[in-house]
């Protein structure tokens, strides 16, 4: 869908200026308008977000500071990319996934290796991220998630697992990012929205979902309605945070200093933070009577290959052959073709 963006950004100018004429006295502080994927308080991947506008906010007293707009309540999810581009508002957090139709190969950092999925500010392999969402009027300002294998996305189901070959010819709704893995497992993806997990798993529509369990997987209920968690992690998850290339280029090199820091404080956080929610998680959906499905040290690695080949593959696919090269070279993917 192509947003115009003409009303809601005559909203957003409006609401600028009357910033302006109520903060005259700090008139050299720049205010940046912020716009999420999911409303800041029920969501652990907004937190992301929130803990980045409010380090923001402290950090850059009287140089720039973070406005909440709102969520999908302002602009719906999937156009919120393509408004950010387009300098509908000037920060955006949410899924990196998300940006997969605009950057292609924008959330490669999935098949991350490092403790902090793209290494960090000054790495070689962030400043890679920055060029790519450069290309398409983007500023990459940095992805915050648990350690590898924590706080990332896990299979539930209504039927036992033992191997990948167990899931060959169910239906399992999935998010974007899942798709290759259970097509390469034989499986049928199946495409619903969130709000539809629960009553398509307890009718029998579907065999089983995905979901990052650290985001507030209990509090949607599906454990009530599901046998099985299958406790084999894939890809990374978390949040991003990203800023419109124009808005960056506007701001000193004070306030970009400090969004840079206070993206270093945010990863720096996401570690412990998705590590609790995701142990808090599972322990709900135990005390509901769900299973983790422990694999054999065998079917965990095969389980694993099939998920990492599956999305390089697709990578490969939507990326340049530099990009990818270079991509392969920095994540240290030289087991996968």
């Amino acid at each position: 869908m192509t947003i115009t963006g003409n009303k809601i950004k005559a909203a957003f100018l409006g609401a600028a200026l009357t910033l302006l004429m109520g903060a005259g006295h700090v008139a050299a502080e720049t205010t940046l308008r912020m716009v999420g994927s999911f409303p800041i308080g029920p969501s652990p991947t907004a937190e992301v977000g929130n803990q980045f506008m409010e380090r923001v906010n402290e950090l850059g007293k009287g140089v720039v500071q973070i406005q909440y707009i709102g969520a999908s309540d302002v602009i719906p999810i999937f156009d919120q990319p393509e408004a950010l581009v387009n300098g509908v508002f000037d920060v955006w957090y949410g899924a990196p996934n998300y940006w997969s139709g605009i950057v292609p190969g924008g959330d490669v950092a999935e098949l991350s290796p490092f403790a902090i999925p793209d290494n960090g500010p000054g790495s070689d392999f962030y400043e890679f991220l920055v060029g790519l969402f450069e290309e398409k009027g983007v500023r990459y300002l940095g992805h915050s998630t648990g350690d590898v294998g924590t706080g990332a996305h896990y299979l539930s189901t209504n039927f036992e697992v033992e191997s990948v070959a167990d899931l060959k010819g169910r239906q399992l709704r999935v998010a974007p990012l899942l798709r290759h893995f259970v097509q390469a497992s034989e499986a049928e993806p199946i495409t619903l929205p969130p709000s539809d997990i629960f009553l398509a798993i307890d009718r029998g529509t579907v065999d089983g979902f995905t979901w990052p369990v650290a985001d507030a997987y209990t509090r949607n209920g599906w454990q009530d309605v599901t046998k099985y968690l299958v406790g084999q992690a894939m890809y990374r998850s978390g949040g991003s945070v990203a800023m419109n290339l124009e808005s960056w280029n506007n701001l000193s090199p004070e306030a970009q200093e400090i969004l840079l820091k206070a993206v270093e404080e945010v990863q720096a956080w996401g570690g412990e933070f998705f590590a609790g929610t995701e142990a808090g998680e599972i322990e709900k959906m135990e005390a509901a009577g769900m299973e983790v499905l422990k694999l054999s040290d065998e079917a965990a690695a095969e389980w694993t290959q099939v998920a990492r080949a599956a999305l390089w593959d697709y990578y490969k696919g939507v990326m340049s052959a530099e990009d990818a090269d270079k991509a392969k070279e920095l994540l240290d993917l030289d087991d996968l073709d």
